[in-house]
């Protein structure tokens, strides 16, 4: 561009700030859009993805475009270099367990502390797990004193390694308080065995009681060594402390910090207090009812947990199998038949036998798939969350062999885990989403009211591992094309057809808000610089959001929306959008969270965006599980990882562990 030197100035300026707003839009607009193919489909079947719109869309029209304009006359514009914008993949992250330093009491002066001892104003903790209520102070004696100050000096000579905010805690606990917990004078106090016991049954909820075993001094011990006893207990409190801890940290919020494992993964932690912690271990008669209490107290984690335990000791071995490669249509004859049968009958849940055991019993060691059959395998088929199309093929006979019990139980494991990341109590209505399951759920008073497909995020373009809270339904929602979307899939199609945006419901606007006529933009030059315009597609009923989005404002751009591409819906594996979560039945769901009959949205349906408040902000789970339990009956359904998070939580579960163990 020949410019004088102020002209050339100001248009650098105006570049700049236009590529300031574009990368605004990308981050709100991060997870929009769909696949190229969907993009550049007519009206009928337009692109499924979406993002909120710009800003700029709300802007007054004007005449002028951001860029030079262009005869009018002209058709096509010249072939242009497009900048494309670079989308990574998911970033996976090499886990780093917590960093173990030592309890360090080497500048424990009992002589300084001793004046905090005793004192009636210290402060009392809250409970800090849901519904607890405060316990009651426990009393403490001149003997538990008098112990205490004959093993300080072993004290200082204890290694015991825990992580920093731990090892803090305990130093600060037992300078301000000066006593043992878990001795009387020179014996073990019952409470510490009973706490050693929890920990030994740390595998029964999905925990590894290796990383919490402890060594019981003996009852018996050589009266006339008394300094040996003393450094005995003093290594043996520091440590079923420094557990104890450990423990209610692992069960209260996981042993896996979620948000080291990836970009996807948005979490908070740090709920389970250490110093807390140890203040109500001190107050409590029951430390190891305390400490149990940690663990997620909900129906999910009460059916995990029962499952964990059928499944432990099960053999790894599966007595009917099907042929591999087997497909069977709809009248098909085959000898495979039978095993299809036999396996139906060992696995379907009892509400299914019921309804089809006089079918399932007519063709057992039968060849020929009539439509008798086709109807209970289609039924078997949608309770599985498969596509309903009675073709008996891998996906179907996956479903029916299932895997091994060892990865059954590795999943029960991980979702355990993975549900203590989440909120001890999600609510009293809320709304859950498995990504593995493909499923949405409306959850009232405990009882699941809504159940939907959805289509989330592919594989590249990964939906997060969040919770937030539902603030508002957006009727007739206009969408903003995030500007990666617009140089890496629309731009080849607009080069050639300027035409292309206005004949299909997008508006073209200049950075400063302004809407402009599409053919008035010099598009190879926005195209070759990355920016200049932004475009928004207008609400219609092929509008990528169709007729209503539910928004949860977070970070991710992420949020619930209907879509065009209804089709997608009835395919088995559902990892289709850029992020986002497609409702297969959106009308439910905004009902649902609004709180009002389905028939009462009408009035909103129209031409102009209208948002709508819910009345209270409902929580929203953006989980993944590949193992959870069904909400009518408990049992475990097992899902696809689609994503391959599996792996990497196990990695970093075996990473903790050696670490733990190395320090132990």
């Amino acid at each position: 561009m020949n410019f004088p030197s102020r002209n050339k100035a100001l248009a650098i300026a105006a570049i700049s700030a236009v590529l300031a707003v574009s990368t605004a839009l990308t981050t709100t607009d991060a997870m929009a859009a769909n696949t190229l193919l969907e993009l550049f489909r007519q009206k009928s079947q337009p692109p499924a993805e979406a993002a909120p719109p710009p800003a700029a869309a709300r802007a007054p029209r004007a005449p002028r475009a951001a860029a030079p304009a262009q005869p009018r006359a002209a058709a096509r514009q010249p072939a242009a270099t497009i900048k494309r914008v670079i989308v990574k993949g998911p970033q996976v992250y090499d886990y780093k367990p917590d960093t173990l330093v030592r309890v360090d009491f080497s500048k424990l002066d009992m002589q300084m502390t001793s004046a905090t001892e005793g004192g009636t104003d210290r402060p009392q903790v809250d409970a800090i797990t849901s519904g607890m209520p405060p316990l009651p102070q426990k009393a403490s004696s001149s003997n538990e004193t008098n112990v205490f100050a004959a093993a300080i000096e072993h004290l200082k000579t204890t290694d015991v390694h825990a992580k920093k905010e731990i090892a803090d805690a305990i130093v600060d606990f037992y300078s301000t308080h000066q006593k043992f917990l878990w001795s009387a004078g020179l014996d073990v106090a019952p409470q510490a065995k009973d706490v050693a016991a929890l920990f030994a049954r740390a595998g029964e909820e999905a925990l590894d009681p290796e990383e919490y075993a402890v060594i019981i001094p003996a009852d018996s011990f050589d009266k006339a060594d008394e300094q040996d006893r003393l450094q005995k207990l003093a290594d043996f409190e520091i440590f079923l402390t420094a557990r104890a801890l450990r423990y209610a940290i692992d069960a209260g919020e996981g042993r896996i910090a979620a948000n080291r494992l990836s970009e996807l993964h948005d979490l908070p932690r740090n709920r389970v207090k250490p110093r807390e912690v140890l203040e109500k271990l001190a107050a409590s008669d029951n430390p190891s009812a305390y400490l149990a209490s940690f663990h997620p107290q909900s129906k999910w984690y009460a059916d995990l947990k029962k499952s964990l335990a059928e499944i432990e000791g099960q053999e790894n071995n599966v007595q009917v199998r099907i042929a591999p490669d087997t497909l069977i249509h709809p009248g098909d004859e085959s000898p495979e038949i039978a095993n299809v049968v036999a396996l139906i009958l060992k696995k379907a849940p009892a509400d299914y036998l019921e309804k089809y055991q006089t079918v399932l019993t007519e063709h057992e060691g039968g060849t020929v798939y009539d439509a008798a059959l086709v109807a209970a395998i289609k039924d078997y088929q949608r309770q599985a969350g498969k596509a309903p199309d009675g073709v008996i093929g891998r996906n179907t006979i996956a479903t029916l062999q299932g895997e091994s019990v060892a990865v059954k139980r590795d999943r029960i494991l991980y979702a355990m885990e993975r549900l203590r990341w989440l909120p001890r109590d999600f609510g009293r209505r809320y709304v859950f989403v498995n990504q593995p399951a493909y499923q949405a759920q409306y959850f009232a008073q405990g009882q699941e009211k809504l159940a939907m497909n959805v289509v989330v995020g592919s594989p590249r373009h990964q939906t997060y591992f969040f919770y937030d809270k539902i603030q508002t339904v957006v009727f007739n929602p206009s969408w903003g094309v995030p500007r990666s979307i617009i140089l890496n899939e629309m731009m080849p199609r607009i080069l050639r057809d300027p035409g292309y945006l206005e004949r299909n419901g997008y508006e073209v606007y200049t950075s400063g808000g302004k809407r402009v006529p599409s053919r008035s933009v010099n598009w190879s030059r926005v195209a070759a610089d990355g920016g200049g315009v932004g475009i928004r597609q207008i609400p219609s009923p092929s509008n990528a959001l169709g007729e209503l989005k539910i928004l949860f404002p977070n970070s991710h751009a992420i949020y619930m929306h209907d879509t065009p591409a209804k089709s997608y819906f009835k395919r088995d594996m559902r990892a289709l959008s850029h992020g986002c979560i497609r409702l297969e039945r959106p009308r439910d769901m905004a009902a649902a969270v609004l709180d009002v009959p389905v028939e009462s949205l009408t009035k909103y349906f129209g031409k102009n965006e209208r948002g709508v408040k819910v009345p209270e902000r409902i929580p929203v789970y953006i989980a993944y599980f590949t193992a959870w339990p069904d909400a009518a009956t408990g049992k475990i359904r097992y899902y696809d990882d689609v994503y391959e998070r599996d792996a990497h939580l196990a990695k970093a579960m075996e990473k903790t562990r050696t670490s733990r163990l190395a320090n132990s």
